[in-house]
């Protein structure tokens, strides 16, 4: 039996109404000056209070852990972190254990995500030696299959393509099937000759032993492979000025770029004060490179946001700079640091529904998902814009209870999230 809910007083991106929602789908979105169809044919009426309504949060970068890692996050805790900040639909990177490199590991994570509680796709990882156990997926069934990963460098736990020639391969490969390549760009080799030269290994110089020239020069390699070979090509989490020079002079209908809050949002002095918990690669860069990211963004450069949710235990974090592995969470903090900074800079909500959802969904080919529309499945945030709250880490549900946003004051508190019609 269907079951119908009328949101009422909703605050949109642009305008006033009420959306009236049909078990999973959208069935009706009215402005103040339009009158509802259906007004009186609802089983429950949910007073939203004029509170600001968005699509759910699209997340195209998270790493959920779970199997052998299930002590860092698993899909039940990932879920509800994703639900704590406005985060309906996550798509999982392919760097577990078991890495998704073939058909047995990726149905592995197939069972283990049955626990999600959010839509989900994933990426498969790519790898010098499996183009034919990704063309079987692909060839046979790849509905929940997003994109293909590469990792130009080592970040944590994944095998690395530095080989060119199976680069393209890949590239090629992606083409045929119509799916996009992700790329974490910078380039392993440019890497360890940076570790020769900067002799103080710590916190506060992983931005020199994880020099921006190796992001940069990753970066315009794939760039212009893919720009010769034609697939669809999504760089992410972009940390400096040059690469957002680079992106803009091969910027096409395939080119797609990513961008993460921290790299908007915190620059490098702030590892004085938070250390390892701040350990990210691509490395926290420059003020300057905060601004120019917040430039593209505006002018459209940019594409999307990613959170680059990746989880660890707080021994793994607190040991030595060397030893201490590179991520933080990121699902419940990523929507409130944004509509916060949003509004501070007076961009349009719109714009964040743009890069948080509409423009995700397309790229990833969810359909009917990123916009609130007739139609949509019923994927929504409810965001309170009046309560001010501190980010305080120990209370994540996500089991990494650490981050350096801790104490940052967010101006948006996530009040409801629906998904697929469901109140959570």
């Amino acid at each position: 039996m269907s079951s119908r809910i009328l949101l009422k007083n909703c605050r949109f991106a642009e305008g006033q109404g009420s959306i009236l929602i049909e078990d999973d789908k959208i069935i009706e979105v009215c402005y103040k000056e339009t009158k509802a169809r259906n007004v009186i044919d609802f089983d429950q009426v949910i007073d939203i209070k004029n509170k600001l309504v968005i699509p759910g949060m699209i997340d195209a970068h998270v790493h959920v852990r779970d199997m052998e890692q299930n002590n860092k996050e698993t899909w039940k805790t990932a879920s509800m972190a994703a639900f704590a900040g406005g985060v309906t639909t996550i798509i999982d990177m392919p760097n577990t254990i078991p890495a998704t490199t073939n058909l047995k590991s990726l149905n592995t994570k197939r069972e283990a995500a049955k626990k999600a509680k959010v839509n989900y796709k994933f990426h498969l990882g790519a790898t010098e030696n499996n183009l034919q156990e990704l063309n079987e997926i692909l060839k046979n069934n790849h509905s929940d299959i997003a994109g293909i990963k590469i990792f130009m460098a080592g970040s944590s736990s994944n095998e690395v393509v530095a080989d060119e020639n199976k680069i393209i391969e890949i590239f090629k490969l992606a083409k045929q099937y119509d799916k996009v390549v992700l790329v974490h760009s910078e380039l392993q080799e440019c890497l360890d000759n940076w570790q020769i030269i900067i002799e103080d290994k710590c916190i506060q110089n992983h931005d020199q032993l994880r020099n921006r020239e190796c992001a940069i020069k990753g970066t315009e390699l794939v760039l212009r492979l893919a720009n010769e070979i034609g697939n669809k090509l999504y760089i992410c989490h972009i940390s400096t000025k040059e690469e957002i020079g680079l992106i803009s002079k091969y910027k096409n209908k395939n080119i797609f770029c990513e961008v993460t809050p921290h790299h908007l949002t915190l620059e490098k002095s702030i590892l004085d004060l938070v250390g390892n918990y701040g350990k990210v690669n691509p490395p926290l860069r420059t003020s300057e490179d905060n601004q120019v990211l917040w430039e593209a963004v505006v002018d459209g450069t940019i594409d999307c946001v990613g959170s680059d949710h990746a989880p660890h235990t707080i021994d793994e974090k607190s040991a030595n700079y060397n030893d201490a592995p590179s991520g933080f969470p990121g699902l419940e903090t990523t929507m409130p640091i944004l509509i916060t900074e949003f509004n501070e800079r007076k961009i349009p909500i719109k714009k964040l529904v743009e890069l948080t959802s509409t423009k995700p969904a397309e790229i990833f080919d969810f359909e009917n998902r990123g916009e609130i529309k007739e139609g949509y499945f019923a994927d929504l945030v409810v965001i309170d814009l009046e309560n001010e709250f501190p980010i305080v880490a120990v209370l994540f549900q996500s089991k990494a209870k650490y981050s350096p946003f801790d104490g940052k004051i967010a101006k948006a508190q996530i009040d409801t999230v629906f998904v697929n019609g469901k109140k959570y």
